[in-house]
């Protein structure tokens, strides 16, 4: 007589566990990291290591005179902030897989979102903390712009301010969040052509870039 195999239900221990496994690999191994986008899409605690590392940097680099009142405020503001920019990235990434007709939904976008977004904050950091020690204490190492990262300082962004701001935007951590973001957006859509998914993510970078040097008008 055959036995019937009868699945366990996750718990919630190996949910956190994968979420956890998941920040790890977006860094270690990025393509274990999406491999199961679009039947897991998780993305909360993704989220949270997201806040608590853009409110830890500021803490770090800028050393800043705290109180609870302030510490409370502060991570309430990064919530403020990161979260409508998560909206912002998940809906155009959604919207342009929609237009290369890469079957992307909406929850694999926002996990995608997410874990790029954690990833580029990650690699901004640990580029600035270099920087920070290598660099003489005279110079401003800025975390937004780290030095290192892109070659902005060869256009004066006085004569040419939007060639300025085109090279300072799509740097060295904008190439690794393209790649990134191609993975997750190729396993999310389960597209069967590659260059759906590359189309997707090459568009996403080019309506960026146009946003970016129209704001610095």
């Amino acid at each position: 007589m055959p036995h019937s195999h009868v699945s366990a239900p996750r718990t919630a221990a190996g949910e956190r566990t994968t979420a956890l496994a998941r920040i790890v690999d977006v860094v270690l191994d990025p393509g274990a990291a999406f491999a199961e986008v679009r039947s897991r899409p998780t993305w909360g605690v993704a989220f949270l290591a997201l806040v608590a590392l853009r409110f830890g940097s500021v803490l770090a680099f800028y050393n800043p005179e705290t109180t609870p009142a302030k510490l409370v405020s502060g991570v309430l503001f990064q919530l403020v902030t990161l979260f409508p920019l998560v909206i912002a990235t998940s809906t155009l990434l959604w919207i342009v897989a929609l237009s290369w007709r890469s079957r992307l939904t909406y929850a694999s976008a926002w996990c995608v979102a997410t874990h790029v977004t954690l990833a580029h904050s990650l690699l901004t950091v640990a580029i600035a903390s270099v920087a920070g020690a290598l660099l003489p204490e005279s110079v401003d190492v800025q975390l937004r712009h780290p030095p290192f990262t892109n070659v902005g300082f060869l256009v004066d962004a006085t004569n040419n301010p939007l060639l300025h701001t085109l090279a300072a935007e799509l740097d060295l951590r904008s190439g690794y969040a393209a790649a990134l973001a191609w993975l997750g957006v190729r396993s999310g859509s389960n597209a069967s052509l590659w260059w759906r998914s590359a189309g997707t993510v090459l568009t996403c970078v080019e309506i960026i870039a146009t946003l970016s040097m129209m704001s610095a008008r």
